[in-house]
């Protein structure tokens, strides 16, 4: 009886767990802009595109990526390319409206704008 009620808690606190998940990736979705030019497109379909930003010190991302999401993490991994990137940056919502995505050099503000 211990070993079932143990394996209830496990299995609500990995839906708990995958559930932030989830609800922060519907808040990703969209069009993201950065003050200084340039857009982040997030889809739902785990793809996003990068135009017009060279975010944070000489990290420069740009094109098309696929992203996860994972322990308030967003790893970008790239696309088409003999040349494989991935990238981690930590991300955070101050609002609904405005993202922040961070290493350890420097960090974006992004406004969402659909």
């Amino acid at each position: 009886m211990k070993k079932i009620a143990l394996l209830a808690i496990v299995i609500v606190l990995i839906f708990l767990n995958l559930g932030g998940c989830l609800s922060d990736k519907g808040k990703f979705v969209g069009t993201w802009q950065f003050s200084e030019g340039g857009t982040i497109t997030f889809f739902d379909n785990d793809t996003v595109t990068i135009t017009g930003i060279s975010p944070l010190g000489a990290l420069q991302l740009n094109g098309m990526f696929t992203y996860a999401l994972s322990d308030h993490n967003v790893t970008f991994v790239s696309r088409g390319s003999t040349i494989g990137i991935t990238v981690t940056l930590a991300y955070s919502f101050t609002n609904d409206t405005t993202l922040v995505l961070s290493n350890n050099q420097a960090s974006l503000t992004l406004t969402k704008s659909s």
